[in-house]
């Protein structure tokens, strides 16, 4: 009888000692696998702020990128063409004769200098001028000197009057109202530019130089209506339109 009694204490023994051995190792490979977790949340909690800081720094040069291409495509009102008159003339064939009255403008769409009317022959008005245009990167970054194209005004001429016989609508070409030498570093800047245009229009490497994309002459042209006014827009990175109002 004891002998039963002590193989059944010692069999409770030997089952409650392994019980603990048991617990502790499962224990232990708990302690472990929250370790484990909280090392992974860890590291997640650093991708979240890495992958936080890079949405923060892409969508800022996503939105500085919208903005540089909101500056090429920004469109400057540089002058007003407003239709005085057109008259049909008899004749075999008949003759178109259309005034027009010319203004420029400055940056604010304030008249500059005085405005001038101008008779042609024909509906299609062409403006002849010549135009700066500078390199994409300062015209992005909004540069001081060079953050817009610039343009001047020469003459006026139609599909019935040449060019060279057309009428001139800026009797001081080389220093407008607009560009006038100064003592400002823009003023004497810009002067210079209109001063030896087409030696700059010549010479790629000394208008490169100057940030200089394209210097030439344009003459867009419309057909203009009786009682329209059209604007002259100049865009910042290109040319010169010409829209009615």
């Amino acid at each position: 009888m004891f002998r039963t009694t002590l193989i059944i204490l010692l069999t409770a023994m030997t089952g409650l000692g392994g019980w603990f051995a048991y617990d502790n190792q499962q224990g232990v490979r708990l302690a472990l696998e929250l370790e484990r977790k909280l090392v992974e949340n860890e590291q997640l909690q650093q991708e979240l702020v890495e992958s936080r800081q890079l949405i923060e720094e892409q969508t800022q040069h996503i939105q500085e990128l919208r903005v540089r291409l909101a500056l090429l495509k920004i469109d400057h009102r540089v002058a007003r063409i407003e239709v005085v008159s057109q008259e049909e003339l008899p004749g075999d064939p008949p003759r178109t004769v259309t005034t027009v009255r010319f203004i420029e403008l400055d940056q604010e769409g304030n008249p500059v200098g005085t405005e001038q009317e101008v008779t042609i022959e024909g509906k299609r008005l062409y403006l002849e001028s010549l135009v700066i245009k500078f390199e994409d990167d300062y015209v992005e970054a909004g540069e001081f000197l060079r953050g817009t194209s610039l343009c001047l005004f020469k003459r006026v001429f139609s599909e019935r009057v040449a060019p060279d016989d057309g009428t001139e609508i800026d009797s001081r070409s080389q220093h407008p109202d607009r560009y006038m030498d100064g003592d400002s570093e823009d003023e004497m800047f810009r002067a210079e530019l209109w001063q030896k245009f087409w030696d700059y229009a010549n010479d790629p490497q000394a208008a490169e130089e100057k940030g200089v994309r394209a210097i030439h002459g344009e003459a867009p042209f419309m057909e203009v209506r009786p009682g329209r006014s059209y604007r002259v827009e100049l865009r910042a990175s290109g040319g010169l339109s010409i829209r009615p109002e």
